[in-house]
């Protein structure tokens, strides 16, 4: 592929070329004839669509880079309210609740999570479009869709596993989707005490 630097470096130089053609010439005619515009024209043309293409890869680049910042607020925002709920139906120093409990409880409307009291009640939860807690639809967000899992976990070996009985942690993991960018999750560690 022949750079933009040498094509300018060409154009320059017929240009020149054509310039000191036509002055050389001995009747009174002076100017480019049409061959030599188009040529010009074209030449500019090749050197221009690499460099244009530069600008589309740029502006994508930005869409995208606000996108994933949209997905990562929608994400924290999420995040910061089920961290502000009580650990679960229990109170401390109560034992956890069971396993099959995990989830909306009694009187929790699984669709309408400001009934949520708890971190478990929104295990499974998703929505799309994003709504705000008291259910107005994001109109900004409209592509996006948020979910959450919610699930025992112990440490084993300085890593943190998912547990098949109830404990005093529980993972927490939100993820925001979007057709045009990767999904963005976020995950933290809650604990009883």
């Amino acid at each position: 592929m022949i750079s933009p630097d040498s094509l300018l470096t060409k154009l320059r130089k017929y240009l020149a070329f054509s310039l000191y053609h036509n002055l050389a010439k001995t009747n009174c005619q002076s100017g480019f004839s049409y061959i030599e515009v188009l040529m010009a024209v074209m030449i500019l043309a090749m050197a221009l669509i690499p460099l244009l293409s530069q600008f589309y890869i740029g502006f994508q680049g930005n869409i995208n880079a606000e996108l994933v910042t949209q997905a990562a607020d929608l994400a924290d925002d999420l995040m910061e309210e089920i961290k502000g709920r009580r650990f679960d139906e229990n109170k401390f120093p109560d034992e956890p609740v069971n396993l099959s409990s995990i989830g909306p409880d009694f009187g929790e409307n699984p669709n309408n999570r400001s009934t949520f009291d708890d971190i478990d009640d929104y295990n499974n939860w998703s929505k799309h479009p994003p709504q705000s807690l008291d259910g107005l639809v994001l109109t900004d967000f409209k592509d996006f869709t948020r979910s959450v899992s919610v699930k025992y976990v112990r440490i084993n070996n300085n890593t943190w596993e998912p547990s098949g009985s109830p404990t005093y942690y529980k993972a927490i993991t939100v993820s925001v989707a979007h057709p045009k960018i990767n999904d963005k999750t976020m995950e933290t560690i809650m604990s009883h005490y």
